[in-house]
């Protein structure tokens, strides 16, 4: 991020309340020492419980990642665990999700193994190698393998923090990775695996923000649409037009909240296909006319545009072109924070502010103090996930 944008972050942060955050004060085990009651294993080697511990091993033959899944998703935490690698490469996997693949999941590890890249940070299905530990760092922490090792995992938003044996080994900032998802311990594919864990809990930070999910993760209880809007695993929301759909005016098709919001700070994700087309549409007045009663933050497919107007992403259609063009590729997910407090838009698209209207010196001068909030159908596939929100005095 450039310094301006760190700058922007720490003023914004300051106008709209910082997100205090509150740690509760009590761990709960996610393994009781006696079962794997709370976990999955899926395909690719085998676990057992023996001696209080979680044993894995599987064969060099076996070229399937073998996983143990927790069963419930978590977000924000602390969590610890002890481990000891006999032979192989594990990993211990956080806010990931499940996909078809030998590896079975995508999202961030920890790396487990016989060196000293243990405590390193790898994004499976994203940017592989994010951070490895530096000389000086496997130089204090003493990590022998063979031995029981500490873990603490530390990931509070968007900043995560492991320590090996007490001493950290990589740290993030910002980054711009999963915020939710399973816990998974690894067996990696073609190796003589044979590594134990015990000793695992977490102690979950709750925001008292009051920031609340909009999505309950199931079905779009809160929202409404006659159209194509289901919601798949992990809390993605996508939009699945029907073969010949086309054109923009499709009012009844959007999907739209069941009541109505004043000042708020909207925090989501969202991603699209090649050409894909939709946007986030704030105090509709008329749920059957978004465009003339309500207004629209832009998401398109303009990623790497230089010369941009109000109709590519970012823009508030009609009244601002953005700053910058942020947008990622397409098929990559993209992150919104829009603040609206009575006549001040401010919008940041993947850490960068884009926006920062007083709209009442602009065309959408006209708009009521208070609307729907709707995501739009623009007959092209989109998906949406992390949606959250926090009303403002």
């Amino acid at each position: 991020m450039q310094t301006s944008g760190r700058l922007f972050i720490a003023a914004y942060s300051l106008l709209l309340t910082p997100l205090a955050q509150a740690e509760d004060q009590k761990s709960t085990p996610l393994f009781d020492g006696k079962s794997l009651g709370g976990w999955t294993a899926l395909p690719g080697g085998a676990w057992t419980v023996e001696n209080g511990a979680i044993v894995g091993k599987s064969p060099k033959s076996e070229k399937r990642h073998g996983m143990l899944l927790s069963e419930k998703q978590y977000s924000d935490f602390v969590a610890t665990a002890k481990f000891r690698v006999h032979s192989g490469d594990s990993g211990f996997y956080f806010r990931s999700e499940r996909v078809k693949s030998n590896v079975s999941v995508n999202g961030f590890q920890v790396e487990i193994d016989t060196t000293q890249e243990t405590g390193g940070l790898y994004e499976t299905g994203g940017r592989a190698w994010v951070n490895q530990p530096s000389k000086k760092v496997t130089e204090k922490r003493a990590y022998k393998p063979g031995e029981w090792t500490t873990l603490e995992l530390r990931a509070v938003g968007r900043d995560i923090e492991i320590k090996i044996n007490g001493v950290v080994s990589s740290k993030l900032t910002n980054d711009k990775g999963r915020l939710k998802g399973h816990f998974g311990l690894q067996l990696h594919g073609g190796q003589d695996m044979h590594v134990e864990y015990k000793d695992i809990s977490i102690r979950e930070i709750k925001e008292d923000s009051d920031f609340v999910e909009m999505f309950n993760g199931k079905d779009l209880t809160g929202w409404k649409t006659n159209g194509n809007w289901v919601v798949e695993k992990d809390n993605v929301i996508t939009l699945k037009p029907r073969p010949g759909e086309s054109g923009w005016k499709r009012y009844s098709d959007y999907l739209t909240t069941d009541r109505k919001y004043g000042n708020f700070e909207l925090d989501l994700e969202f991603k699209f296909n090649a050409t894909g087309n939709s946007g986030v549409f704030m105090r509709i007045g008329d749920l059957n006319d978004h465009v003339a009663s309500g207004f629209e933050v832009q998401i398109l497919d303009t990623h790497g545009k230089k010369k941009f107007g109000h109709h590519d992403c970012g823009g508030v259609i009609r009244t601002s072109a953005p700053k910058t063009m942020a947008v990622k590729p397409a098929g990559e997910w993209n992150r919104y924070t829009i603040a609206l407090k009575d006549s001040h838009l401010k919008v940041v698209l993947n850490g960068e502010l884009i926006q920062d209207l007083d709209l009442s010196k602009t065309d959408m001068k006209d708009r009521l103090a208070e609307g729907y909030i709707s995501f739009q159908d623009e007959a092209k596939r989109i998906w949406y996930r992390n949606v959250r929100i926090k009303e403002l005095k």
